[in-house]
């Protein structure tokens, strides 16, 4: 559990050294548990030896990684085809990537000590990190708009603006190890000390509050917004899901035995708490009330360590060797593709353009196949014509508007991207439109429903 220190090659705190051996034809491997109702996909990557680490929805529709081993960011869309691109840096060890508020993506450098951006076309731009060795490792976008990340090594959480400023905050608790950071839904930044076994909260002003996890050595290994408004997190040692509300009430979910290293939990479409075990070879999936599903991944000693959900309803999660993609049929869920039809048009079919502050309903069942069923839909928003800068928040009908926004945009921007949003008991979701002055035009196009 220790992490090795930056002057010796690193292998990252949970994932097992890189096994070799020789990939087969750079083909997808289609698993099928008619059981379980789950679908795997699996997606060697072209270079041998990758050892594939973050992973995240990008804003152009894709699925980007990091390729730690390689030296490479990779992509991978919908159809499975990879695209990789190197890191200008030799040995700069990517880890974890984030989309950006700048339509870019973001990425950590655990051994270069900085953080990289690449944009969508594979352009790089690499800003150094103030402290020597600081080891950056998770990073993702704050309520703020800058892009917050953990330095392992320092013992530090970092802000970085688009422009590549950067401010570091010391973490009161030395060798903390902080790892794995989300946006809270109370403005605040979240984060997980893996060796400090606590969770804690950073303000954006940079005030630092820590909260101990009831269970001695738990190795808190991932931590990420749930639907229900808490965070969750995964104990490694102990094996255990928790959930802290933003009070610092933390309530813990055994895993069923035989736990296997449970990381990086990650909220899916379908409202649960989706994650990976590393050492188990399986992909979990938790609901809010702490009910655990498990599935085995079918390449074996795969060490699965990240995941995300995709613009498709499905999961995506990285291999040491491939990208798995899993999709499952159950009770309470099931992904319903429709021909992609557009529901609303603030220039055309649903003026006027969204104010300034506004918060406009939108009705979706029983427009372009969306059944009266539907619990959330999959979209493709788009904004035009802004005024003003601003940001994109959408959100249920009945519930609180969200922190966290789903697109940014500039004065004048064009700008997409992707969405999976629950309805209201009415059918409804509302688009937030945060902006000081003016107005946005907005465009709302469905491609597919959760019922």
């Amino acid at each position: 559990m220790t992490r090795i220190p930056i002057e010796v090659p690193r292998i990252p705190s949970k994932r097992r050294p890189v096994t070799l051996f020789a990939l087969g034809a750079v083909a997808a491997c289609l698993f099928v548990s008619a059981a379980a109702g789950q679908v795997f996909t699996e997606f060697p990557i072209p270079t041998a030896n990758a050892n594939a680490l973050g992973i995240c929805e990008g804003p152009d529709g894709n699925i980007w990684f990091t390729e730690r081993s390689a030296d490479k960011i990779g992509r991978i869309s919908m159809a499975g085809v990879i695209t990789e691109f190197s890191v200008p840096t030799a040995s700069a060890k990517p880890e974890f990537i984030v989309a950006g508020p700048d339509g870019n993506l973001w990425f950590t450098e655990f051994e270069g000590n900085q953080l990289g951006r690449v944009t969508p076309l594979g352009v790089f731009t690499e800003v150094p990190i103030p402290t020597a060795g600081s080891g950056p490792s998770h990073i993702t976008v704050g309520p703020d708009g800058n892009l917050w990340f953990a330095e392992v090594n320092a013992n530090q959480i970092g802000r970085a603006t688009i422009a590549g400023v950067i401010t570091e905050f010391p973490i009161p608790t030395a060798n903390s190890t902080p790892d794995d950071i989300t946006a809270g839904p109370d403005g605040n930044l979240w984060f997980n000390e893996e060796d400090g076994n606590q969770i804690a909260k950073i303000t954006t002003a940079g005030v630092i509050t820590e909260f101990p996890i009831p269970t001695a050595g738990s190795a808190p290994g991932g931590i990420c917004l749930g639907s229900d408004g808490n965070l969750w997190f995964t104990e490694y040692n102990a094996g255990k899901i928790a959930r802290i509300t933003t009070a610092g009430v933390v309530t813990e979910f055994p895993i069923p035995p035989p736990s296997g290293g449970p990381l990086h939990p990650r909220p899916g479409p379908d409202g649960a708490i989706w994650f990976v075990e590393e050492i188990g070879n399986r992909v979990g999936r938790s609901t809010t009330a702490g009910v655990i599903v498990e599935y085995v991944v079918p390449t074996a000693n795969s060490s699965p360590f990240d995941i995300v959900a995709g613009p498709d309803g499905a999961m995506w999660f990285t291999e040491e060797q491939k990208i798995g993609r899993l999709t499952t049929s159950t009770e309470t869920e099931g992904f319903f593709t429709v021909a992609p039809c557009r529901v609303a048009d603030t220039r055309t079919t649903a003026p006027p353009a969204l104010a300034a502050g506004d918060d406009r309903s939108f009705l979706i069942k029983g427009k372009c196949g969306v059944p009266a069923t539907a619990k959330s839909v999959s979209l493709n928003v788009t904004v035009t014509q802004p005024t003003a800068a601003g940001a994109i928040r959408l959100y249920p009908t009945g519930q609180s508007r969200p922190l966290v926004s789903n697109l940014n945009y500039g004065v004048g921007q064009t700008r997409a991207n992707n969405a999976i949003v629950p309805l209201g008991a009415d059918g409804r979701f509302v688009v937030f439109a945060g902006q000081a002055t003016g107005t946005v035009q907005f465009i709302i196009d469905v491609n597919g429903y959760f019922e």
